[in-house]
């Protein structure tokens, strides 16, 4: 089990993971200041979709959903099915930072699972230009990495 004891996808599960990947301000800060508007938007199996909004504002974090994709007025958003979300933050709870397979960056690339969307370039550059903290938050939902011993 994670560490995040909320279920996925809820405000307190994003509320948990930003409380995490902020803990340790330096793990963050190397990646440097992050200036984007990013959207989560689940389709659940019934046709609903919920979608919650996560503002990265220099070294700062903020959590905003559910709320409705049109006022939160996302840079991107990226898009998929909840089994798609579910399996990525499953695997990133059992074995720490997610490997290419599980990462938003290859879950996206070929818009399937996920597809990341922006209504223009200026987003789409945002998505790739901050991948490196936008996973880095997701990824403070895991163990930690494991560690190499020396004799």
């Amino acid at each position: 089990m994670g560490a995040i004891e909320a279920p996925f996808p809820s405000s307190a599960w994003f509320v948990e993971l930003v409380s995490l990947a902020t803990a340790d301000p330096a793990e963050l800060e190397h990646l440097g200041i992050a200036d984007l508007r990013f959207g989560v938007d689940v389709l659940q199996a019934n046709g609903t979709d919920q979608f919650f909004g996560l503002v990265l504002d220099g070294f700062d974090i903020h959590v905003v959903g559910p709320t409705a994709e049109e006022s939160f007025g996302p840079d991107v958003v990226v898009s998929g099915p909840v089994e798609a979300w579910l399996d990525m933050v499953a695997w990133i709870e059992e074995n720490g930072p997610a490997d290419s397979a599980h990462s938003l960056n290859g879950l996206t690339i070929a818009g399937v699972p996920l597809l990341a969307r922006s209504d223009d370039a200026m987003g789409s550059d945002k998505f790739y230009r901050f991948m490196g903290t936008i996973q880095a938050v997701f990824d403070a939902a895991g163990a930690p990495a494991p560690t190499a011993v020396t004799a």
